[in-house]
């Protein structure tokens, strides 16, 4: 595998990581050894090597911990329906991709209680969280987290529709769906979970708190690109890789991969500072909803730095040089 060098990206916000790490780290290890979700005892090592946990209590520092452990659990079930579809063993066309997620919503939506042995470790994991959040969040919240999940997974069937076909994402496309195929926006629409905020519909669309949640969702997303080049061109077969930003642009401006890198880089730190900018114009409301919307802004703000902290200095899942 090349290993390339990433430069050091621009996020100029407090690095802070909740007190209770580690046992929300040995809550969701039991939770993954439970619902049987790694099938081996070598995997379940290189599983914990990657340290989802630390990225939870990284991007959302003062959450409650029941809440912030069922998000870990969630978030690390996403990561490995992630891997098993990357690994192509169970989702080989669209029919089965179909499938797959129509269970999803029929637990979501629809109420259906499952069983490791009746319905299969992912949904049966899925259950669970969904029925832990029955009391620890709102109806609107959870019409959130559906529609999320929906979202999210219509990225990857737009993605998984193009390495069929054997297309190539074109930069516009790319930009409008990555935060999607990252679940970015699950990890914002979570806030009002992980980070306590409560603010009105209104307010999230509104232009500027809009703006604000999709820069953060697609700078995280264009870290991850640059933190998971190595694996996925390692990997061959054109599948994940080609779904990058830094493939993207060296494609479409004939640019060497280092180039391309650094053009990757500098589109990152400058959303950035355009995310500094737009967040000091942000606070023209009554004072109970700027104190809250304050809170908002800083959850984001731990969302992109503490991404970044795990990819370069905890986690083994992104192999690269940094800095």
């Amino acid at each position: 595998m090349k290993i390339y060098k990433i430069p050091e990206l621009y996020c100029p916000f407090p690095s802070e990581i909740h007190p209770n790490m580690a046992e929300i780290e040995a809550h969701t290890n039991q939770w993954v050894q439970d619902f049987d979700l790694i099938s081996s005892e070598e995997m379940f090592q290189k599983y914990r090597s990657q340290k989802f946990s630390n990225m939870i209590a990284r991007s959302y520092p003062y959450g409650d911990f029941e809440d912030l452990a069922a998000w870990c659990n969630v978030n690390t079930l996403l990561f490995i329906v992630d891997d098993n579809f990357d690994e192509g063993n169970e989702i080989r066309d669209i029919a089965s991709f179909t499938y797959f997620v129509d269970g999803l919503l029929d637990v979501l939506e629809r109420g259906r209680r499952c069983t490791v042995k009746k319905d299969g470790p992912i949904l049966a994991a899925l259950d669970d969280f969904w029925q832990s959040m029955q009391f620890r969040s709102s109806d609107i919240w959870k019409q959130k987290f559906i529609q999320g999940i929906k979202d999210t997974f219509e990225g990857g069937l737009w993605q998984f529709k193009h390495a069929i076909k054997s297309e190539l994402p074109n930069l516009n496309e790319y930009f409008a769906m990555r935060q999607y195929l990252g679940a970015a926006n699950l990890a914002t629409e979570s806030l009002e979970v992980t980070g306590k905020v409560q603010l009105s519909e209104p307010i999230y669309k509104s232009p500027v708190v809009h703006k604000l949640t999709e820069i953060a969702r697609n700078t995280v997303c264009f870290a991850n690109d640059l933190f998971s080049l190595s694996k996925e061109i390692a990997r061959g077969s054109g599948n994940a890789s080609e779904f990058n930003l830094v493939s993207i642009l060296k494609r479409k401006d004939q640019l060497s991969t280092e180039d391309a890198i650094k053009d990757v880089a500098a589109i990152h730190d400058n959303e950035i500072r355009k995310f500094i900018q737009l967040a000091e114009r942000a606070l023209v409301y009554d004072s109970r909803t700027n104190e809250q919307l304050s809170r908002y802004i800083s959850c984001l703000q731990h969302f992109m730095k503490g991404n970044i902290v795990w990819s370069t200095t905890e986690s083994s899942r992104y192999p690269h040089v940094y800095g």
